[in-house]
């Protein structure tokens, strides 16, 4: 399928393209064989790179940016990785727990279309980036909680508490809160300054998209991530001391689109949908995936050692050209 130069494996997952020639310029060899990875993406969703020698942060922009027509530079959730714009470090989260299944940014009004990954210190135990398919999960929801789903969408709630999330002038880049107003309107989210200080925002987002390419409906958003059923127990016990009831003043909560409540049973639900759903593949030093960020979702498990993962994101996707439902009023 690729020539000469690398072995192509379709029978893994994510298919793996393994270069077989030392000093091969990945970035070149990336643009060259675009449409082709753009094919086993939109099929599978993921791709695998190995054995290219990516061993920088300047030569996976490289790469990433050949396969993209525009890498995206203002991500506020994620640091920046040294000396570069477009690249970004993976999520700063305890190395003993576990980082849930999402797709990227589903929640905001626009979302990368395309999502790298490039392993430049595997670790020692642990840390697999799993990953499901979308298309599946939606296929495996009981009919009546799928139309709900799809039908009402998500409201995310969050709360930029100093201590417990990112400051919102750190994930907006500014401390004008006119600017932070501005930008919120724009994007369709209500936004409240609370006594403290604090920044409360609430926003509608699909729980089911339609892939632009294919057509195909995508369980497709980041309750996980928000809902306080995914809460540590220890951590979901604090917030209870620290907030009562109203987890609207939680860091994050997530509701139906309605408002209604999503119940912790359907959470523990989807989350052995997810799971029975999940694949896995084990890092190797300069391996770089390309993921389709509209069909599969990705994860990271808890792991052992001085690991290091870089991400860059691209070719962004704005929301009101991918919802398959309709927003709950």
């Amino acid at each position: 399928m690729f020539g000469p130069g690398v072995d192509f494996y379709p029978e893994t997952f994510p298919p793996t393209v393994r270069c077989t020639v030392p000093g091969t310029d990945p970035a070149a060899w990336a643009a060259r064989h675009r449409a082709g990875l753009d094919e086993l993406l939109h099929e599978h969703g993921a791709v695998l790179l190995r054995g290219f020698a990516i061993e920088e942060a300047g030569a996976f922009e490289a790469v990433a940016s050949s396969l993209v027509d525009q890498l995206y530079g203002d991500y506020g959730d994620l640091p920046h990785e040294k000396d570069t714009d477009r690249v970004y470090g993976s999520t700063p989260y305890p190395a003993e727990q576990s980082i849930l299944f999402h797709h990227e940014s589903s929640h905001m009004a626009q979302w990368p279309s395309r999502q790298f990954f490039c392993c430049l210190r595997p670790s020692e135990e642990g840390g697999a980036t799993p990953i499901v398919d979308g298309r599946k999960v939606y296929a495996a929801l009981p009919e009546e909680l799928r139309d709900r789903f799809e039908r009402l969408g998500i409201r995310y709630v969050r709360n930029f508490i100093t201590g417990l999330d990112i400051a919102w002038p750190d994930m907006f880049g500014t401390d004008d809160r006119a600017e932070v107003e501005e930008r919120c309107r724009a994007q369709d989210v209500e936004c409240e300054w609370l006594p403290d200080g604090s920044l409360r925002t609430r926003q509608w987002a699909p729980a089911v998209v339609r892939h632009p390419r294919t057509g195909e409906p995508v369980f497709f958003n980041q309750l996980f991530l928000h809902h306080t059923a995914c809460l540590e127990p220890s951590i979901r016990e604090l917030m209870s001391s620290l907030f009562g009831d109203d987890e609207a003043a939680y860091p994050r909560s997530a509701s139906f689109g309605d408002g209604s409540p999503i119940d912790d049973a359907t959470v523990a639900l989807l989350r052995e949908v997810y799971d029975g759903l999940a694949q896995r593949f084990r890092w190797e030093r300069g391996d770089l995936v390309v993921i389709d960020n509209m069909l599969v979702s990705h994860a990271r498990d808890p792991f052992v050692g001085d690991r290091k993962i870089i991400v860059a994101m691209g070719d962004m996707v704005v929301r009101r050209e991918a919802v398959a439902g309709r927003r709950a009023d």
